[in-house]
């Protein structure tokens, strides 16, 4: 997977993660709800640190999908519901930063792009 297509899916990934805050502030007194999470740049870190080669390093990153998780075992309220809205607010900061990082990324490399192609 090169670069700009490894941006592109981390960019995917970082809307899936708005849209799954949102979703999860929605729901803040809700019964029984339960906080969801992607995971997705540790799967991510471990394929690039697990192969070896190139072609393995690619192989195994294309095959690296971001996947929800739900905390079932705890509860922070006496409903059931485990959603902490100063967590959830952080976590859309701090998700609203690493895809402002990310559009620059590609922003970049798109402008090396084009100041090669108009040489």
């Amino acid at each position: 997977m090169d670069t700009y297509n490894l941006l592109k899916t981390a960019m995917n990934v970082s809307a899936q993660r708005a849209e799954l805050i949102s979703s999860n502030i929605a729901n803040v007194n809700t019964d029984g709800y339960k906080a969801k999470r992607i995971v997705f740049e540790s799967e991510l870190k471990q394929a690039l640190a697990s192969s070896g080669t190139d072609a393995a390093t690619e192989a195994s990153v294309s095959q690296v999908k971001p996947k929800i998780t739900e905390n079932a075992t705890t509860s922070i309220k006496d409903n059931g519901n485990n959603v902490d809205l100063e967590v959830e607010m952080l976590d859309q900061a701090a998700n609203g930063l690493y895809y402002s990082a990310l559009t620059a990324q590609v922003n970049g490399r798109l402008q090396m792009m084009n100041l090669v192609l108009s040489n």
